[in-house]
């Protein structure tokens, strides 16, 4: 068994920002699909698991940006498990272009009951996959951004269908998305992303508006996502840019 995996992706024209480099969203992409893969080759991937009435959700995510890769690179994404922590599966990943790291992330993961939409216990296939020698991408792995609360208001997204993936909700990388469109509406001049810090908190479904919080902080961000219908907040972020 194998408790490292890598997958290479080449930056493709239609996956670049106005600065013709990589979109940190599309970043965010090639770290759920590698993590995706080696769960499949793990024997826990979400269809091994949705087969038992359950399914894998991303809790919480820190990415650190040193680079984005520009057009026509090779990039070439880490991942391995660290551990469990409470509930939680950590998944962690080095990215790379040749030998130059570009960017590191730490996941958190979770077990839903796909019936109840409450979370659960790992089973004990996947708490097996602790390594005895972990390989941490980074020390500073507390996620925890502040209350955006006292924020000021930004854009508004509503839900659409391209927005909801397999597990019947609103993607994590679509939020990630509306993350950094609110922090731009604020600031156009934010600069480069150099930290994404995401909180899952609630689901967004199909037919959801999402409205946004952001309050400045040093060197970026707080942001908060929230059903309009209700005021649950959906996501907690906060962003760093230089």
């Amino acid at each position: 068994m194998n408790l490292s995996h890598t997958e290479t992706y080449h930056v493709r024209r239609y996956e670049l920002g106005p600065d013709l480099r990589l979109r940190p969203t599309q970043l965010c992409n090639y770290l759920e699909d590698a993590a995706g893969a080696h769960a499949d080759a793990l024997g826990v991937g979400v269809a091994d698991l949705q087969a038992k009435g359950l399914t894998w959700i991303l809790a919480k995510m820190r990415l650190d940006i040193i680079r984005l890769p520009e057009e026509g690179e090779a990039v070439r994404v880490h991942t391995r498990p660290i551990g469990i922590e409470r509930l939680q599966f950590r998944r962690d990943f080095t990215v790379s272009v040749g030998d130059e790291a570009v960017a590191r992330a730490v996941s958190q993961w979770v077990i839903m009951n796909l019936a109840s939409r409450r979370l659960e216990r790992m089973p004990v296939d996947i708490t097996a996959l602790t390594p005895e020698r972990p390989d941490p991408a980074m020390d500073d792995a507390d996620i925890r951004p502040g209350d955006p609360a006292s924020g000021l208001p930004g854009p508004s997204f509503p839900v659409r269908l391209d927005d909801i993936d397999r597990n019947g909700h609103v993607n994590n990388v679509r939020f990630a998305g509306f993350v950094l469109e609110a922090a731009r509406s604020l600031n156009g001049n934010a600069g480069a992303l150099r930290r994404l810090d995401l909180v899952f908190k609630s689901e967004g479904r199909l037919g959801d508006v999402v409205t946004c919080r952001t309050a400045p902080q040093s060197g970026g961000f707080l942001h908060g996502l929230y059903r309009a219908e209700d005021g649950r907040e959906l996501v907690r972020a906060a962003t760093e840019w230089s």
